[in-house]
């Protein structure tokens, strides 16, 4: 029974130190390697004060007796070797072996120093069984670390091949830890033993003994090993190596490898330079679109400060965005879908996104790389030259068809003079006793006068009439047009509101008297099916500001629109302006009424006006109105 208690402890506390090694190395991303190499030095040094001591299992059968410190310390420590060696590679089993050689160095030293303190009455406090126990263990241990450092070189050397060429072989995983350390536990019993007890009587029986039970202590710790390594297998180890290589990797190849090893963190470090300091935005995430790395352009772009807070979390959560408005983001991206690119917009910083989506594949897995970059300002510039372009080609437009109407105009205002005079003289000559040639007459000069009113209007849009300018109070100049307005608009309701001061301009009494009488007429015009009681035109005068008028001075207002202005809105309820023509209703001879109701040169004249008097009209649609036109001109203290 005490045998059976015997064996269980001692599988107990070698499946323990095994677990902890384990779980040491599982953390080394968290905790580095650092921490595994200290408890596994640790782990070689209690071996060895263990050894000294002497401490055996006696079971009656000398191939079952075993000590300690052979079998139940330095059996997980082998496992672990393994484990370093297909886990981490070579170069991280090159670096346990030097850090055990210095730790055999650093543990010689002390104990020597420590050897000669106990036996130097001047450093001895108490000479008693305590110091002598002390100082016969800190013996033994240093005659049998020569012993042990040697087994334990030939076993760092050794297993990785006995390891490898059992893989070649193609065993399976258990099999090959199995086998490695067994036949390992075979030459370090008989390598330790010659070692330490040549020439003595104890020779012959410690090397016979305790096969059998290494051989099963070794089965039992290959089980979690075996499971441990069949989790996570790299590649590298499992191919087939030949001997020589293992050989080479070992002794000719450290050099090298600490040279790939520092050009890899260069490398990372010029990764993380380049990530960091990119102007385009860099995400990477995982399929399901969880943020695994983004670069500080991202975070700017989404808002956050910090790229630890986007971690782990959704790109689209991220953003704001939902499944509609991402453009095709949030989907599921293969090899065979993407490259794509989006347009996409920020809801909390209104920021406006340009992204390219690829996959890229990382350790047999793939991953999803979305770059982009902030174009909220390239589009404002883009929107603003847009316009700007639209706006001139509009003036210039006008300014052709004004150079047109203004030199078509004095050859044909000669002409409709010839014409009336050449009417006058028939009046004068003859004598006109019929009445339908004297009604033809007077068709004649109606029609005469009628071209001649829009002689004057072509000449007024072309700029080229003289105009008397004077000091003009808005308020009385509306009033004036009111007047001549009302009598011939029955059913009109007519209001006119200001801002409860005056406003004065410099201009033209009867054109811009014209132009306001164009714009009540228009007014009128479209509200021709609108119910009576609806038919209602509304006319104000202020400043813009009060009544929440934005000012959209075209390019050639002249001052460059920095002067003070004041505003007449004329407003009708009635259907309004289509937008798809509402950038056309300035152009001369554009019109929306029937044939021979218009000529289309009524808004062309009030345009011409107004940037002669270095205003300006603009036209705008008022929800729960209808058309709201705004003559704008410079306001006089």
């Amino acid at each position: 029974m005490e045998l059976f208690y015997g064996y269980g402890l001692t599988i107990l506390e070698m499946v323990f130190i095994l677990a902890g090694l384990l779980i040491l190395h599982n953390l080394r991303k968290l905790l580095g390697h650092a921490a595994l190499y200290l408890v596994m030095g640790m782990l070689v040094i209690f071996t060895q004060i263990v050894g000294a001591s002497g401490l055996l299992l006696n079971t009656g059968i000398a191939a079952m007796d075993f000590h300690i410190s052979s079998a139940v310390l330095s059996i997980p420590f082998l496992a672990m070797l393994i484990v370093v060696y297909v886990e981490d590679g070579t170069l991280e089993a090159q670096r346990l072996i030097i850090g055990l050689l210095l730790a055999f160095g650093f543990y010689l030293y002390l104990a020597s120093v420590t050897m000669v303190q106990c036996s130097w009455p001047g450093y001895v406090i108490s000479q008693g069984p305590a110091t002598d126990v002390f100082a016969y263990i800190l013996r033994n241990s240093m005659r049998l670390l020569g012993a042990t450092a040697l087994a334990s070189a030939a076993d760092l050397f050794i297993l990785p091949i006995f390891y490898q060429r059992l893989l070649n072989l193609k065993c399976g995983l258990f099999f090959c830890v199995a086998g490695s350390l067994i036949a390992v536990q075979v030459v370090d019993h008989i390598v330790f033993t010659s070692i330490a007890f040549w020439g003595t009587p104890e020779w012959w029986r410690m090397i016979g003994s305790s096969y059998v039970t290494r051989g099963l202590f070794a089965v039992l710790v290959s089980i979690p090993t075996s499971v441990y390594l069949k989790r996570s297998v790299r590649e590298n180890p499992g191919e087939s190596r030949r001997t020589i290589d293992i050989i080479l990797a070992f002794f000719g190849a450290y050099g090298r490898s600490l040279q790939l090893q520092q050009t890899l963190q260069e490398s990372e470090e010029r990764y993380r330079l380049l990530m960091g300091n990119a102007s385009d935005m860099i995400v990477i995430m995982d399929q399901s679109w969880q943020i695994l790395e983004a670069n500080h352009a991202a975070c700017e772009a989404l808002g956050e400060e910090k790229g630890g807070a986007l971690l782990q979390r959704s790109f689209l959560d991220a953003a704001g965005l939902s499944p509609e408005n991402a453009g095709g983001l949030g989907k599921k991206v293969t090899a065979e879908t993407a490259p794509f690119h989006a347009s996409i917009k920020i809801p909390e910083n209104e920021k406006e996104l340009e992204v390219s989506i690829n996959v890229i594949s990382y350790n047999e897995s793939l991953l999803v790389m979305l770059t982009g970059r902030d174009v909220t300002q390239r589009r404002k510039l883009e929107q603003e030259k847009e316009d700007w372009d639209r706006r001139m080609a509009h003036v210039q437009r006008l300014e052709a068809v004004g150079r047109l109407a203004g030199g078509i105009a004095h050859d044909f205002n000669n002409y409709l003079h010839a014409i009336q005079g050449h009417l006058d003289i028939i009046r004068y000559m003859h004598e006109v006793n019929d009445k339908d040639v004297e009604r033809n007459l007077e068709k004649i000069d109606n029609i005469t006068r009628l071209a001649a009113k829009l002689t004057s209007q072509m000449l007024s849009f072309a700029r080229k009439a003289n105009y008397q300018l004077v000091r003009l109070e808005l308020r009385e100049l509306v009033e004036r047009c009111s007047h001549l307005f009302l009598p011939g608009s029955v059913g009109i309701t007519f209001q006119l509101k200001d801002d409860g001061e005056k406003h004065f301009v410099t201009g033209d009494a009867i054109q811009l008297q014209q132009v306001l009488m164009n714009l009540l007429i228009n007014a009128k015009d479209a509200m021709k099916d609108t119910p009576d009681a609806g038919k209602i035109i509304e006319v104000y005068i202020g400043s813009p500001e009060k009544a929440d008028i934005g000012l959209v001075p075209p390019p050639d207002v002249k001052g460059g629109g920095e002067e003070v202005y004041t505003v007449i809105r004329i407003l009708d309820h009635g259907p309004g302006i289509d937008e798809k023509i509402r950038s056309r209703v300035f152009e001369p001879f554009f019109t929306t009424k029937p044939v021979g109701e218009g000529t289309g040169m009524g808004l062309a004249m009030a345009y011409g006006t107004l940037i002669t008097h270095k205003g300006w009209i603009q036209c705008s649609n008022v929800p729960g109105a209808g058309a709201a036109f705004d003559v704008v001109l410079p306001r006089v203290q």
